[in-house]
C-alpha cells in the first residue's frame, strides 16, 4: 500500500504524519450520536454461534507464511489460493475465480487471480471487504509477508466463518485480491493494485458496481503493536462507525488518532469509481510509531512480528462494524455511486 501524510515529515513512501486528535474526538461524538438513533441487534437465525477466534485466525496465517513469498504469479500465490478456497468452501461460501493478466508497462503481463465469495445471489445489494494475499518481490529478501498479505487475508478467512452464521440486511461479499503489491518500488498509476483495479473495472462494466454500498479495505493489521492509522480517505460515516463499535467493544485503543494519512490500498480504485463509502483498516505503522515502520518490506515482517491478539481485536470490531453498516444502510437507503 501506499499513503500520502500531511506536508512536512519526513518519510520513504510517504510525506507526513498528521497530530491531531480532534478528528478521532469528533468521529466519536458523532458515533454516539449515531448509535443513540439508528442501532438494533441483527440477531443470526443460529442459537450457537462463535465469535471471532484470533487464535483460529494466526493458524491461518501460519499456514500462508509457512508458503513462503506469494508474488503475483508465483507457484506460492498459487498454493495461497488453493488455502484460501477451501478455507471458504469449509466454511460454506461459495467461490469465483477472476482471472486477468496485468504488469507495469514494458513488461510481460503476469497471470493473476482475484477470489469472490458470495452467500447469496450475486445481484443483491452488498458490503464489499478487501484484502490481498499477494506479497512484494523483493530482491534479495525472502519476503513472506506475515503481516502484510497474510494478516488481512487470515482476518477475512476468520469473518468468513463468523458471518455465516449471520443473516444480515445485505449481502456480504469477501475479495481476496491478487496484485496488491507494486513490481517497482512503490504503487504508482501504472503499477500496483492489480486485481482490485480489474475486478472494480469489470464491476462497472457489467453494473453491479452499482449495488455495492461499502468497500471495507483489511490490511497489515496483524502488528503485535497494533495501532490502526485514521485514513482521511475513507468516508466519515464508515468511520465513525467503525470507531464506534471499537469504543463498545473496550477497543478504542487500537486506533491511532494522531497517525492521519490518506492511504492508497485495494479500496481506491472502488473510490475512483464512484463508491463513496469506503473505509480503510490498517497499520501502516509497522514497527514503532512512524510510518510505514522500520518493519515495512523487509525480512523483519515475519510470524515474530504479528500476534494473535492484534487479529482477535481487529476481527471482533470488523464483525460488529459489518453488521451496523449493513443494517444502516438497510434502514436510511444507500446513495447511488458518484455519476450515475
Amino acid at each position: 500500500m501506499l499513503a500520502s501524510l500531511e506536508p512536512g515529515a519526513s518519510a520513504t513512501r510517504v510525506r507526513g504524519v498528521g497530530r491531531r486528535r480532534a478528528t478521532l474526538a469528533a468521529a466519536l461524538i458523532a458515533a454516539a450520536a449515531l448509535n443513540c438513533g439508528e442501532r438494533g441487534a441483527v440477531e443470526p437465525p443460529r442459537a450457537a454461534r462463535a465469535g471471532f477466534d484470533g487464535t483460529r485466525a494466526f493458524a491461518d496465517l501460519e499456514e500462508l507464511v509457512h508458503i513462503g513469498p506469494r508474488p503475483a504469479g508465483s507457484p506460492g500465490a498459487a498454493r495461497a489460493r488453493e488455502l484460501i478456497r477451501e478455507r471458504l468452501r469449509q466454511a460454506g461460501w461459495v467461490v469465483e475465480e477472476h482471472a486477468f493478466e496485468a504488469g507495469p508497462p514494458g513488461a510481460k503481463p503476469r497471470r493473476m487471480v482475484n477470489l469472490i465469495a458470495r452467500r447469496v445471489d450475486s445481484t443483491a445489494e452488498r458490503v464489499l471487504l478487501i484484502t490481498h494475499y499477494d506479497t512484494k518481490d523483493i530482491p534479495g529478501i525472502r519476503f513472506v509477508g506475515a503481516n502484510d498479505g497474510a494478516s488481512g487475508t487470515a482476518v477475512l478467512l476468520e469473518l468468513a466463518r463468523v458471518l455465516a452464521a449471520y443473516e444480515l440486511p445485505l449481502a456480504i461479499e469477501l475479495v481476496f485480491a491478487d496484485g496488491e503489491e507494486a513490481f517497482g518500488a512503490s504503487i504508482t498509476r501504472q503499477d500496483g493494485l492489480y486485481g482490485s483495479s480489474a475486478l472494480a473495472e469489470r464491476m462497472r462494466a457489467d453494473g453491479s458496481l452499482e449495488r455495492v454500498r461499502s468497500v471495507i479495505l483489511v490490511d497489515m493489521v496483524g502488528d503485535a503493536d497494533l495501532n490502526l492509522v485514521v485514513d482521511q480517505g475513507s468516508s466519515p460515516l464508515l468511520r465513525e462507525i467503525f470507531a464506534r463499535e471499537a469504543e463498545r467493544l473496550g477497543l478504542g485503543a487500537i486506533i491511532d488518532p494522531t497517525a492521519e494519512m490518506t492511504v492508497i490500498d485495494d479500496h481506491t480504485p472502488f473510490a475512483a469509481l464512484g463508491v463513496e463509502h469506503v473505509l480503510a483498516v490498517i497499520d501502516f505503522q509497522f514497527g514503532g510509531r512512524v510510518s510505514p515502520g522500520r518493519l515495512w518490506h523487509t525480512a523483519g515482517d515475519s510470524l515474530e512480528s504479528v500476534s494473535a491478539s492484534s487479529l482477535n481485536s481487529v476481527g471482533r470490531v470488523l464483525v460488529e462494524t459489518v453488521r451496523a453498516v449493513s443494517e444502516h444502510w438497510s434502514k436510511t437507503g444507500a446513495p447511488r455511486a458518484r455519476g450515475e
